[in-house]
């Protein structure tokens, strides 16, 4: 899957990684704000499980090596 194809998916609430991501289970997300949230528009964020904390969610940028890999795959 492109990155195109990954970002129509997280816009259905689909998580979308990358094979060889430095962790097992990290994934992206999007987030749609509503009436209780701080943010007004959409915007991606990273899981990060197997932190100090546990999960850790971050706000997440793709690189260039992201935007034009073919590798994305949907997770569950």
């Amino acid at each position: 899957m492109n990155f195109g194809q990954a970002i129509e998916a997280v816009k259905t609430g689909k998580k979308v990684a990358r094979p060889g991501w430095n962790g097992g289970g990290m994934h992206m997300e999007a987030q749609f704000p509503d009436e209780n949230s701080k943010m007004t528009h959409p915007y991606l964020f990273m899981t990060i499980p197997g932190c100090q904390e546990g999960i850790r969610l971050l706000p997440w940028q793709p690189a260039q090596v992201d935007v034009f890999a073919e590798d994305w795959e949907i997770v569950s």
